[in-house]
């Protein structure tokens, strides 16, 4: 029998080979090894992911990599998240190279003078991608004209500094942003006319018309369009559209926000009939969800009932039903009937419910008795990849019963992230799920259950798939627990929550004891490179963690503190 080894492949499936390879990884493991194996490695382009690295590697790549390896990087990650102030340290590092082949620039919390400074750095960014809990504007002459992607879901960008009498156009085909005057989104479109995809978060409505929007250009390229609007006029949805002739998916929702004398608007039937009849030609793909103060004189049933009388979604199978919540009217589309709604028009077979959820991937439910006896048909959501579960009343004499619901709503297989909350769980529960859960990689549970990982052994190998871990912040981990449970429970943790109270346990013991600094201990957590504490006695002293500093990088937040391994 022929055995072929690695070198004795062709460049051409090497090189297939080396696509699914990490950059780092790929030079660490090839770079070196013989002549070949350098002139290919040269030849390729480097993807670097810095944003979720332990620190060294962190700074392998930024002293060996970089300085290399420099002219043929194509795309970089970097995070300010769980690699702490890393934005900073690669901006020192790689303030001489000259990076202006890098075409991809994907960032996680950076500051908007990180960001300004990035810009400068690469001049000719294809895709930028910003993700970020802060709000940050990012003036327009800092994007590069020859940007294709743009995604900056947090971000609005500033156009004072914009000058439209000089017609100045950028090569934006995808842009995600949120923006505060729908008026600053006609401006910035004006001078966007190859857009093909836009999402756009609008959180104001302008008092006055843009006199500029009749003379706007149309968007002949733009085929998918997803607006979130709130407490705005639909005129300016209308003229909007009048910009966009060739839309094939459309996804709108509305909120109410404070100003709610447009809200009827939005659910003006007739507007919408026109909307499909005149303007919107080629769409394809639909999905609504209007959100309005509850009003005693707004007659849901009838608004519904007309609704689904127009033609366009007669003719795409379109599915319109409202809700009635406490405070709130919804109206919505979805994708099936659902035939376990009682204030459905038209009540589907049984046979539709194991398809009716099939779009949903996040599934939040807090089990009580109430909900178990009321539970009339089952709410079968079988790809969901995240679910959360919480147990606030004492319903161990129905578990079985609880089992059974979720046995029915859930393919078990397919969760990646489980959270469990509450105050009533018992292991045998526990047990019961997380036997089930083959394919976890994220897990939250409360602390007095981590012992319920060990029960048997298909939990055991389950948890060892685990590479996020977070535990309640009521409890305080010991060092027992991190010795006898958490490290032969789950061996490739990456990142981890808990809580600690520093008067009972010790925050050193603890943390040297995870990264394998007690005696050279090699019974440790290996791949662990983010940790995130919570303090239950009080603020975090600077003087606890200065012995540390050898070991770790970290910054703090009141009881907080975050650490980069």
């Amino acid at each position: 029998m022929h055995r072929m080894n690695l070198e004795s492949m062709p460049d051409e499936i090497l090189l297939e080979i080396f696509d699914y390879i990490p950059g780092c990884d790929l030079i660490y493991s090839f770079y070196n090894l013989n002549r070949r194996f350098n002139s290919i490695i040269h030849g390729i382009r480097l993807n670097l992911d810095l944003s979720y690295v332990q620190q060294k590697t962190f700074l392998y790549i930024c002293h060996y990599i970089l300085p290399e390896f420099y002219q043929q990087i194509y795309s970089i990650k970097l995070s300010n998240k769980q690699t702490i102030d890393g934005i900073n340290y690669y901006l020192e590092q790689s303030k001489y190279l000259q990076q202006d082949q890098v075409k991809n620039l994907i960032l996680t919390e950076p500051t908007i003078e990180q960001l300004i400074k990035l810009m400068s750095y690469f001049p000719f960014l294809k895709t930028l991608i910003i993700k970020t809990s802060d709000y940050l504007v990012v003036p327009i002459e800092y994007l590069s004209k020859t940007l294709r992607t743009c995604r900056m879901p947090n971000c609005q960008i500033d156009l004072s500094n914009l000058n439209i009498e000089e017609k100045e156009i950028y090569f934006v085909e995808e842009l995600h942003i949120k923006m505060s005057d729908i008026n600053n989104l006609f401006t910035l479109l004006y001078s966007m006319i190859y857009m093909k995809r836009l999402t756009c978060h609008i959180s104001e409505n302008s008092s006055i018309i843009n006199s500029n929007i009749n003379s706007q250009q149309i968007l002949l390229l733009l085929n998918y369009l997803k607006l979130n609007i709130c407490s705005i006029s639909f005129k300016y949805i209308e003229n909007l559209i009048d910009l966009c002739p060739n839309l094939t998916s459309f996804i709108y929702t509305y909120t109410t926000g404070i100003e709610s004398s447009h809200d009827n608007e939005h659910i003006d039937y007739e507007r919408w009939n026109n909307l499909f009849t005149n303007k919107l030609h080629h769409l394809k793909t639909f999905d609504l969800h209007i959100s309005l103060n509850i009003d005693a004189q707004r007659d849901l049933v009838f608004i519904t009932k007309k609704f689904q009388e127009l033609k366009f979604l007669i003719t795409n199978h379109i599915r319109i039903i409202y809700e009635i919540t406490s405070y709130k009217h919804i109206i919505c589309t979805i994708p099936l009937m659902k035939s376990h709604l009682t204030n459905f028009l038209t009540k589907s077979s049984l046979s539709n419910i194991p398809n009716a959820y099939s779009r949903i991937r996040h599934f939040d439910l807090v089990l009580n008795e109430t909900i178990l006896n009321q539970q009339q048909h089952t709410i079968r959501c079988p790809l969901v990849h995240s679910f959360y579960l919480g147990l606030y009343e004492n319903i161990a004499p129905i578990e079985q019963q609880s089992r059974l619901l979720l046995n029915q709503s859930i393919s078990f297989v397919y969760l990646k992230h489980f959270e469990l909350y509450g105050t009533c769980i018992t292991d045998g529960f526990v047990a019961q799920l997380l036997s089930k859960m083959t394919n976890l990689s994220s897990l939250t549970l409360p602390l007095t259950h981590l012992i319920s990982c060990q029960i048997n052994e298909t939990i055991s190998q389950n948890m060892k798939k685990i590479k996020k871990l977070q535990l309640a912040l009521t409890e305080t981990i010991s060092i027992d627990c991190v010795n006898n449970v958490l490290i032969p429970s789950f061996p490739n943790l990456n990142s981890m929550s808990f809580a600690i109270d520093n008067r009972l346990q010790s925050f050193e013991k603890i943390l040297l004891a995870m990264i394998g600094k007690v005696n050279n201990n090699d019974n440790h957590l290996k791949y662990l490179m983010f940790l995130e504490l919570f303090a239950l006695d009080q603020d975090w002293n600077h003087t606890l963690l200065t012995p540390l500093e050898k070991f770790i990088r970290y910054k703090n937040n009141y009881r907080f503190l975050y650490i980069w391994l």
